[in-house]
């Protein structure tokens, strides 16, 4: 949503007409990311056994590429552990989201919006504030020119955008909980980057620009060129 047109039509074309391959999921990292925040303590031995499992899972792999999968999430969590200092965590309790993600749906487009856990800030005075947070352990790649950072931020600001969004979905179903849905608290958190991005105060524009895009991607699905190596015979259709 955040990408110029032709990139636009890329990432479409590849949606549309999508190369399974493996891809790299961190379970046993993002299970211990999220026992470490929802800790009453934060407590930092859940990640020392998560450590601990990761290696000992590695030097017993004979499979080379499963090897280097595994040291990849070691990776990821030293990057995690690096950036704590950098994670905003004062006045927040963290509670446990359901294992799947609610997706948004907007304008014909299912949208997937998967925070790690959901936040909570207690008021002396008034409701308290709710929130999410989603940590994203991926490395990416590292922007090298202003214009690639500011890319970056754009679509981390989308994605914050996204989990406000959900967020007051989820809670306007619920108005005896009288939480209010608080766009600071509502964070993407990139470890490898030790960079976090909250949503807009006002994101107003930024939903009706994303509306737009949704009503563009419906109106023109059926109509998207596959590419040039795509095998109508060898395809596999989901439901």
């Amino acid at each position: 949503m955040a990408a110029d047109d032709e990139p636009r039509e890329t990432i479409l074309r590849n949606l549309k007409y999508e190369r399974i391959a493996p891809s790299l999921i961190y379970d046993k990292l993002n299970k211990a990311v999220v026992g470490f925040l929802t800790s009453p303590t934060l407590d930092r031995r859940i990640l020392a056994a998560c450590r601990t499992a990761l290696e000992t899972e590695r030097d017993a792999c004979d499979a080379t590429q499963k090897r280097e999968n595994l040291q990849y999430e070691i990776n990821a969590l030293d990057a995690f552990e690096r950036s704590l200092n950098a994670i905003e965590l004062r006045g927040m309790l963290f509670e446990r989201l359901p294992q799947t993600g609610r997706p948004l749906h907007r304008q014909g487009v299912h949208i997937s919006v998967r925070p790690t856990v959901r936040i909570r800030v207690s008021r002396p005075r008034g409701h308290d504030l709710v929130g999410a947070l989603l940590i994203d352990t991926a490395k990416g790649v590292a922007p090298k020119t202003p214009e690639a950072e500011f890319k970056l931020t754009n679509a981390m600001t989308h994605s914050a955008a996204l989990i406000h969004q959900q967020v007051a979905e989820v809670f306007q179903e619920r108005p005896e909980d009288g939480a209010k849905v608080s766009p600071e608290h509502c964070i993407i958190f990139h470890s490898h980057r030790q960079q976090q991005v909250s949503c807009p105060t006002s994101s107003k524009k930024l939903i009706r620009n994303m509306d737009a895009v949704c009503r563009s991607i419906a109106r023109g699905w059926d109509g998207i060129a596959p590419p040039a190596s795509f095998d109508p015979k060898k395809a596999r259709y989901r439901g």
